[in-house]
């Protein structure tokens, strides 16, 4: 009876394990990946944003459909909408393992800004100075006239650096933490055509809710499964 129940709490638990290792990522997941846990709260003033999401704008790791095919995004302009300043008008190109390149169009729509209650490093800020992170829901139309055409939808995040009475800018304010990482785009392709979407996402060093993917601890490292797919460089 006894060995029976050790089986059945063995079985339980390995039952649970898979169903935990099972759920799909959030952009909560991302979130906490990209900010290592530390505290923040809602930080509820007006940022001009400008000069952080045009702080990186190219050289994104970037994966789209169940092969993980590289997808490479350029953003040639990031601008303020003159109509709503939560809006950043935005204009750029995709490349899918360096073939089919796509011009697109599309908005950053900021969901919140928040700030770290504590500070990312040992050293205390200076007094005024604020380290933060922001949400934004994004949406980039590809050409539709062209072959191979969709939309990329999905929710990003960017972490800035704000002196006192100076607008935020960019900031890889983890850079020393193993698994650094910014400029999180976590979401979808849609296919014109075929209505079908696809998993496509990047990142500045890392690629959020990559999974079974990314086999690197502190430096990105794609699994030789998939270098056939745009990834030869990574090949080791």
């Amino acid at each position: 009876m006894k060995k029976l129940l050790n089986r059945w709490f063995c079985y339980t638990l390995v039952l649970l394990c898979s169903a935990m290792y099972a759920q799909p990522c959030t952009f909560k997941d991302v979130i906490e990946r990209t900010t290592h846990n530390v505290p923040y709260e809602k930080y509820n003033i007006h940022l001009d944003m400008l000069q952080v999401l045009n702080g990186k704008k190219d050289n994104f790791l970037g994966f789209i459909g169940v092969n993980r095919k590289r997808l490479r995004i350029t953003f040639t302009s990031i601008k303020k909408s003159e109509e709503n300043k939560d809006l950043y008008e935005v204009e750029g190109f995709s490349t899918v393992m360096n073939k089919n390149k796509r011009t697109f169009k599309g908005m950053f729509t900021l969901l919140s800004h928040y700030k770290f209650t504590e500070p990312t490093f040992e050293e205390p800020l200076k007094n005024g100075d604020i380290e933060g992170f922001s949400t934004f829901s994004y949406q980039l139309a590809e050409e539709e006239k062209l072959s191979a055409t969709g939309i990329f939808k999905g929710e990003m995040l960017v972490l800035w650096y704000k002196r006192i009475n100076k607008n935020p800018i960019y900031s890889n304010i983890f850079f020393y933490t193993d698994g650094e990482r910014n400029y999180q785009f976590f979401g979808t392709w849609t296919s014109y055509k075929t209505k079908k979407a696809s998993i496509a996402s990047w990142g500045e060093y890392r690629i959020p809710c990559s999974g079974d993917f990314d086999g690197g601890v502190g430096d990105f490292i794609p699994k030789p499964q998939y270098w056939q797919y745009g990834w030869e460089e990574f090949r080791y």
